[in-house]
């Protein structure tokens, strides 16, 4: 099994160059992004990470 990489980042230091919006490649290398659910670029809620950047790329974050 390949190795896995976790993010967690609180919101209060949530990166302002995450985007809002769901895209399907890094803007950076262009490599297909991976999707995931949790506490990664700040809050809680679905994100797109790139393998090869080793970064979170955009963020829906769940609101209560």
């Amino acid at each position: 099994m390949a190795e896995q990489t976790g993010v967690h980042i609180d919101l209060a230091e949530q990166r302002e160059d995450i985007l809002d919006r769901q895209v399907e490649n890094c803007p950076k290398c262009a490599t297909l992004l991976e999707d995931g659910f949790g506490m990664a670029g700040g809050g809680f809620g679905v994100y797109g990470f790139c393998p090869k950047c080793e970064r979170v790329i955009w963020k829906c974050q769940v609101e209560d």
